[in-house]
C-alpha cells in the first residue's frame, strides 16, 4: 500500500499520518513537503519506527519548473505498475484572500500534485480535499478560499479524471479532538477564540441564531482514513461529505461556550470572567461603519482595529449564512459540538496561557495565529 500525500503537517495531516501507518504495517508514504523544515516537523510527531516508513520529496508544489523536473527524475527511476492512491492535504487556507490570490497554491498546486502521482504510478488514484463551504458549481462563492478549491477541484477533473479514478472528500469547520481537544494547527475557529480572550471587542457580527457546522478532527480522521483505504481497494464513493448535519451549532452559543470556559480559566487565576459581548445583525455593523467613519473602539490600536474589522466580516459572513453541504457517504455521524467544543477551547487555552492576562497585542500576533 502506497501513498502520494501532501499536508502532512497540517490539521488532518498529522493525525491521519499516524493513523494510517499504525493500522497498516505495510504502508509506505511519499510526502510532498516544501523544504527541510517541514520534513523536520513531520519528524518530530511521529516515533523512529514510523518516520522509517515515510520518505520526503522536497518539492513546492506551487513551482510547476521543479515539480516537472522532479516528476521526469520519478518517472525514470521509480515509476510502478502498482496502485498508489494520492491525498491532496495542502492548501493556502485563509478567508481574506481574493481568488486570484490563491490560485497558485490551490489550484496550480493541486494539478502539479497530480503530475507528480501520474509520474509515480501507472495506477494512480487521486483523493482531492476540499471544504464542505463550497461546490463545484452553483454556489455563490463567499470568498477566495471557496471558490479556489471549487476552481481547483474542477481543473484536476477536468486534467486528469478521465485515466484516474478520481475521489473529493469534503469536511466543514475542524477544531481538536473530541476527547482531549488537541489539534496540530489553531485556524478556522481558533482566532476568534484568541480574539476574545485577548480584547474585549464592543460587539461582533452575525445572525446570532445562525448555525456554524463545526467537526472535531478525530472524528474527521477516521472518515479520511477510511475514505483512503476504500479507494486504495478500488471501491471507494466519488464523494464523502463529512459535516456536522443535524448536529451544527448556534453562532451566540458558540461564542457564549467560548466566553465561559475563558471565564473558568481567568477565575482560578483571580481574574474576572469575560464579558458577554453583545452580537449584532449585518445591518447594524453596515449602519455604524456609514454614521461613524471615524469610529475606533477604546483600547484597541490601529491596526487593531483594522483586524477586528476582517474578523467581523469573515466570522459574520458565516455566521450569517447557514449555506454548508449536507453530510454525504459518511460512516457514523458528526458528534454533538455541545459535547466536545469546550474541550478544544481548554486546550487552546493550555498553549496560549499568558492570554489569560488582561492586555492588548498587536494585529499581527493575531493573524501569525492562523498561518
Amino acid at each position: 500500500m502506497k501513498l502520494l500525500l501532501s499536508g502532512a503537517t497540517g490539521t488532518l495531516g498529522v493525525p491521519l499520518v499516524q493513523s494510517l501507518l499504525t493500522a497498516h504495517p505495510e504502508l509506505r508514504i511519499h510526502a510532498v513537503l516544501r523544504s527541510e523544515r517541514a520534513w523536520l516537523a513531520l519528524q518530530e510527531t511521529l516515533p523512529p519506527t514510523l518516520q522509517a516508513r515515510v520518505r520526503p520529496l522536497r518539492v513546492d508544489l506551487s513551482d510547476a519548473a521543479n515539480v516537472a523536473a522532479l516528476a521526469e527524475v520519478l518517472h525514470a527511476t521509480e515509476r510502478d505498475s502498482a496502485p498508489m492512491t494520492g491525498l491532496h492535504l495542502a492548501a493556502d487556507v485563509s478567508w481574506d484572500k481574493p481568488c486570484e490570490d490563491m490560485v497558485q497554491v490551490n489550484v496550480e498546486g493541486s494539478r502539479n500534485f497530480c503530475r507528480l502521482l501520474c509520474a509515480l504510478s501507472s495506477q494512480p488514484r487521486m483523493l482531492y480535499v476540499s471544504t464542505a463551504y463550497t461546490r463545484m458549481h452553483d454556489w455563490p462563492y463567499r470568498n477566495g478560499y471557496e471558490e479556489s478549491k471549487a476552481l481547483a477541484e474542477r481543473t484536476i477533473r477536468a486534467a486528469f479524471g478521465s485515466h484516474m479514478p478520481m475521489a473529493t472528500f469534503s469536511c466543514s469547520l475542524v477544531v481538536g479532538d473530541s476527547r482531549d481537544g488537541q489539534i496540530a494547527r489553531f485556524n478556522g475557529l481558533y482566532p476568534l477564540i484568541k480574539f476574545l480572550a485577548l480584547f474585549h471587542p464592543p460587539f461582533l457580527v452575525g445572525h446570532r441564531d445562525g448555525l456554524l457546522d463545526i467537526v472535531p478532527v478525530d472524528w474527521v480522521v477516521r472518515e479520511l482514513a477510511a475514505l483512503v483505504e476504500d479507494l486504495h481497494a478500488g471501491r471507494a464513493p466519488d464523494e464523502v461529505v463529512a459535516a456536522a448535519g443535524a448536529t451544527r451549532i448556534r453562532y451566540e452559543a458558540v461564542v457564549r461556550l467560548i466566553e465561559a470556559r475563558l471565564s473558568h480559566h481567568r477565575a482560578q487565576h483571580g481574574l474576572p470572567p469575560v464579558p458577554e459581548v453583545p452580537i449584532l445583525r449585518d445591518r447594524q455593523w453596515s449602519f455604524l461603519k456609514r454614521s461613524l467613519a471615524a469610529w475606533q473602539p477604546p483600547g484597541l490600536s490601529s491596526g487593531d482595529f483594522r483586524y477586528f474589522e476582517r474578523l467581523l466580516q469573515v466570522y459574520g459572513t458565516y455566521a450569517s449564512s447557514d449555506r454548508v453541504r449536507a453530510p454525504l457517504n459518511v460512516r457514523t455521524p458528526a458528534p454533538d459540538p455541545q459535547d466536545f467544543l469546550g474541550r478544544t477551547v481548554d486546550y487552546w487555552i493550555s498553549r496560549h496561557p499568558r492570554a489569560l492576562r488582561a492586555r492588548g497585542v498587536g494585529a499581527t500576533d493575531v493573524v501569525g495565529e492562523a498561518a
